[in-house]
């Protein structure tokens, strides 16, 4: 027996304006696995991270991360910015994970909230040399979660 189809409920201005404002939080809960379905405001952060206009920019700005990492190496730059060693270290990982959010197949808004809180989480691996998780695994679990079946 197929599983129940969920109908989003009709977007409403405090949902959307929720969505916006609460976007870190909302990308928190859908990366530690929330369904989706379980707020409107989540729901609707969920169908903003999955679309395919979304994931491209992500993606690209996962490749601009490498390629700046490989240029990167010897120079003194003015702003705090990703570690670039662990760029590099990941690169296989990020470059999968750049062209699986690139494809037009529907992705798991989990693995694309994985994805944008790597590179903005200021306290996470790319960012904070004490983090002791991996660029590698968070990059590879992104990946890993934005397939519909995970």
């Amino acid at each position: 027996m197929a599983p129940p189809l969920y109908i989003a409920p009709p977007e409403r201005l405090r949902d959307r304006l929720a969505a916006r404002l609460r976007a870190g939080a909302l990308d928190t809960a859908l990366a530690n696995g929330a369904p989706s379905e379980a707020g409107s405001s989540l729901a609707l952060r969920a169908r903003r991270l999955t679309r395919a206009p979304s994931r491209r920019k992500l993606a690209r700005s996962i490749e601009e991360l490498i390629r700046d990492a490989d240029h990167a190496e010897g120079r003194w730059h003015l702003h705090v910015g990703p570690l670039t060693e662990r760029v590099s270290a990941a690169t296989a990982e990020l470059t999968v994970l750049a062209e699986k959010l690139a494809e037009p197949a529907p992705v798991c808004a989990r693995g694309v909230a994985e994805a944008v809180l790597l590179l903005t989480d200021g306290t996470g691996p790319l960012y904070n040399a004490r983090c002791q998780t991996s660029v590698r695994a968070r990059a590879a679990s992104a990946a890993a979660h934005l397939s519909l079946a995970a």
